[in-house]
């Protein structure tokens, strides 16, 4: 019975994809932590994801994918600023040139974080955000993929690859890193990106937005069932418990 609903869910979520005829799209599966890439209903690229933990889900939602940023930096939600790394500054502020944090004011100004007084801080008073400079220690990695939702989710390369080894991928804080991001950039840009550009991970450099003319549909969806890129009904746990 519980293969009957999944394929049953399954089917009617690919009902929908195949209803608009979209020239080209992007399907995320959560609990099979897998991306899949097609033009005109033909997939063209799969890779592994690692989506949410249990405890910071990636949700569900459909939008589009409109830009593609190269040497992003890294804005760090206020949620994870004063919850895990504000704790470390108050202790030792030299933690911040270590993961190659900037503080960054309200004028978006870089301040000096050895002229700040830690100990005065809290999660409610804190005036600064945390920016993690551009360059392959960036844990956006060199990629970023910009959605237009309103969950502050998006596609991203990692300066973490070794995770995609692992068999359970739920680790993120909800946002989708992936394996192949310049294999998609070529994909979704009208322009080839310099591979060996990026991979050299250059500190400094300065963040490039490159504009998709046409913005490609992106569905992140909830399917305990789905084919794998072999054509095979797989089934998949519900890690987040939502069925």
């Amino acid at each position: 019975l519980d293969k009957i609903q999944s394929l049953s869910r399954s089917l009617n979520n690919y009902r929908w994809l195949y209803h608009f005829h979209f020239r080209k799209y992007i399907v995320v599966n959560i609990p099979s932590s897998e991306l899949y890439y097609y033009e005109n209903d033909s997939l063209c690229l799969s890779m592994k994801v690692i989506v949410g933990k249990r405890s910071t889900k990636t949700p569900r939602f459909a939008t589009f994918c409109d830009q593609v940023v190269l040497f992003p930096y890294w804005n760090v939600p206020r949620s994870i600023a004063v919850k895990e790394i504000l704790p470390l500054c108050k202790k030792n502020a030299a933690v911040l040139e270590e993961m190659k944090m900037q503080v960054i004011n309200e004028k978006g100004e870089i301040v000096d974080p050895q002229k700040l007084n830690w100990a005065i801080f809290t999660k409610r008073n804190f005036p600064y955000r945390f920016r993690q400079s551009t360059g392959c220690d960036n844990s956006l990695g060199v990629i970023k993929f910009n959605l237009t939702s309103p969950y502050s989710v998006y596609l991203h390369d990692t300066n973490a690859k070794r995770l995609f080894e692992a068999e359970n991928r739920y680790l993120s804080h909800g946002c989708i890193r992936i394996e192949k991001p310049v294999d998609l950039a070529n994909r979704l840009l009208e322009e080839q990106l310099d591979e060996a550009h990026l991979k050299a991970g250059i500190q400094g450099q300065t963040p490039v937005t490159k504009q998709i003319i046409q913005p490609v549909p992106v569905f992140v969806l909830y399917m305990t069932a789905d084919l794998n890129s072999f054509n095979e009904i797989c089934y998949y746990p519900d890690v987040y418990n939502l069925f």
